[in-house]
């Protein structure tokens, strides 16, 4: 094969690393200044947040394309294709917790503008889901743009961390509702941040298990324990 052709196929994989890290790096950040505009109360912040969403969605079309193109060159091997199929999936999940970081954002607008200063609309153990769920995904993007199987595996063996907070300020949040009616609506905002984060959990364990089998060949599949016990009883947005 020419090396002119060699060359071209190798920059396209070369942008779709530096796609993929310019993704895992915006979402990252939306999901920082998410959880900062919620603990804080930071409406202006949590604005921006929600106004950056686009920008994470045409990159996940921009990878799309380029595994697209990648596909059609020539034929590839194995490895290559587990590479560039873990690409759309990763991309894929990112969104996602670009769209939680998104709705956690908007949440946060409304109870920071609520005529609310109790300290239940700031909650200790939503914001600590919040810093878990990041870390999460941090470490996710990690085992990606370091290749390291072992790291990937460690994420999504570390998944039920925020399902266990979850339940706890899930219970919590309920029986405070049933006991003072008047913050009804704060906590069940809330309710749906801790949610959202409860989710941001799972997909950065997808990611983790997305880079495991690109860089391994061999699925985790043993089944995820979830402990949410409330999926019955709320439905996420």
């Amino acid at each position: 094969m020419p090396f002119g052709i060699l060359r071209q196929q190798a920059d396209r994989i070369e942008k779709l690393d530096v796609a993929l890290a310019t993704m895992g790096g915006l979402v990252e950040q939306q999901l920082t200044d998410a959880l900062a505009a919620f603990e804080q109360r930071d409406a202006s912040l949590a604005r921006g947040v929600v106004k950056r969403d686009a920008e994470t969605d045409r990159y996940e079309r921009q990878i799309e394309h380029l595994v697209a193109d990648l596909f059609h060159e020539r034929r590839r091997d194995q490895n290559e294709i587990r590479r560039m199929m873990a690409a759309v999936r990763i991309a894929s999940e990112m969104e996602r917790v670009g769209d939680l970081a998104k709705n956690v954002s908007r949440r946060s607008i409304i109870i920071a503008e609520a005529d609310d200063d109790g300290e239940h609309s700031k909650h200790a153990g939503v914001v600590r889901m919040g810093r878990i769920s990041l870390r999460q995904f941090s470490e996710a993007l990690d085992a990606l743009f370091r290749r390291n199987a072992d790291a990937a595996r460690a994420v999504r063996n570390a998944d039920d961390q925020v399902d266990d907070i979850y339940n706890s300020v899930f219970s919590e949040l309920m029986t405070l509702m049933n006991r003072v009616p008047g913050i009804a609506s704060t906590s069940t905002h809330l309710i749906f941040v801790a949610k959202n984060f409860e989710r941001i959990g799972d997909h950065a364990t997808n990611i983790a298990e997305r880079v495991h089998y690109a860089l391994t060949g061999e699925e985790l599949t043993s089944d995820r324990i979830k402990t949410d016990v409330t999926s019955t009883l709320i439905a996420a947005e």
